[in-house]
């Protein structure tokens, strides 16, 4: 502390021509100015500063947010993490960070700035802003905790304005967080039945990615689990799925292109499994199998297009709008809706979450029961009310 006030003592205060005084000190061979309307807060400024730095502070080096976020992802994500999890940070970034706080200085970010941010998405006071829903505000703190972490870890910065911020409750929040739902008994009925369907004239099926679709609801398989899969992954003979890959869809290059990429290796380790075939599951997998050869498609992919290529998740998606418009199924179905139709129809009938959990491929127990918390719910009811003691 006497240091500190030898600093303080010695230090220059002169009145600036706008009415202001300036107060200069040299740390570290750097010059550090000090700015106030008076000499005592100029020097109250500078103790404040001097104590910081002989408790261990750093001046935060002259970096934008921008630039040290881009720095982060390029050193400790970019070919250390999965390419749709590099994607997905990257989007955050440029989507919601970049414009909205990126261009300030990373040592003068404040843990207000980023909750006024946060806020701000939450619920928009601009007419630019377009509001986000809980899951969306995870995002941002998500990706700027851990980089402004690494910030501190390299002497940058002191603190992580990051740790005071506050998410907002979702019923204080303008978007809802969106809800996964699934197909009922009779959307199903109605799902397969135009599955099914045939051209009168041919007898021929009317879209071979149907017949994919309604393998995806009878197998819980997730969209590039379903994309990945080979024939040769399949043993009709001790039926049998074996899931031990996956396609990971529209990840963005470098370059600013999209592709898909095949990743051989399922989502999570417990992605990589085996899932027993019903007999309804064999019959859909024989009559994919004679309408290619009917065709004459050859393709080492089960999910394939009509000159054997792979399929994309925006083609079966594109399949699923028409069948769903076909279906007279009044409600927006995405191809995740199937996978979690599968899940969801499993507890109905009375399959213990444990198994659930295993067919799904889900990494823990914990994931599944709150995927499907809201079945289990349901099902309660219903038990509740079959239920009269006395």
């Amino acid at each position: 502390m006497n240091n500190v006030s030898a600093a303080i003592n010695n230090m220059k205060i002169k009145l600036r021509n706008d009415g202001r005084y300036e107060g200069r000190i040299t740390i570290n061979k750097k010059r550090k100015s000090f700015y106030g309307t008076t000499k005592a807060e100029i020097k109250n400024k500078a103790k404040e500063y001097l104590t910081k730095i002989e408790n261990g502070y750093k001046e935060p080096e002259k970096i934008s947010l921008n630039a040290y976020i881009e720095y982060w992802l390029l050193t400790y994500k970019l070919n250390k993490i999965e390419p749709s999890s590099y994607a997905r940070l990257s989007s955050v970034y440029k989507c919601q960070i970049k414009d909205a706080l990126g261009y300030k200085m990373i040592g003068g970010i404040t843990s207000k700035d980023i909750q006024q941010m946060i806020d701000e998405y939450a619920n928009p006071q601009k007419k630019d802003t377009k509001p986000l829903s809980l899951s969306g505000l995870k995002k941002i703190v998500h990706l700027l905790h851990p980089c402004i972490d690494m910030a501190v870890k390299e002497g940058i910065i002191q603190n992580n304005p990051c740790d005071d911020v506050i998410l907002p409750k979702e019923s204080c929040i303008a978007v809802a967080t969106k809800e996964q739902y699934s197909l009922t008994d009779i959307e199903i009925e109605q799902f397969r039945s135009i599955a099914l369907t045939k051209y009168k004239t041919t007898n021929e099926y009317c879209s071979r990615d149907w017949l994919v679709l309604l393998l995806m609801l009878n197998s819980g398989l997730r969209v590039g689990e379903m994309l990945a899969l080979e024939w040769n992954d399949i043993d009709i003979n001790n039926k049998l799925f074996r899931i031990n890959k996956t396609i990971q869809s529209n990840i963005r290059q470098q370059n600013g292109n999209y592709v898909d990429i095949l990743k051989k290796s399922a989502k999570t380790k417990s992605g990589i499994r085996i899932i027993p075939l019903n007999s309804q599951i064999i019959e859909y997998i024989c009559e994919l199998r004679d309408y290619d050869n009917r065709n004459g498609i050859k393709s080492d992919f089960v999910a394939c297009t009509h000159v054997g290529s792979r399929n994309t998740a925006r083609n079966l998606q594109r399949s699923l709008d028409r069948l769903i418009r076909k279906s007279g199924i009044n409600r927006n179905v995405s191809l995740h809706t199937l996978r979690h139709t599968f899940g969801s129809v499993l507890i109905r009938r009375g399959i213990g979450i444990e198994v659930v959990s295993e067919l799904m491929g889900h990494s823990n127990i914990t994931i599944t029961y709150n995927k499907y918390i809201h079945v289990i719910k349901e099902e309660k009811v219903k038990a509740m009310q079959m239920v009269e003691i006395c």
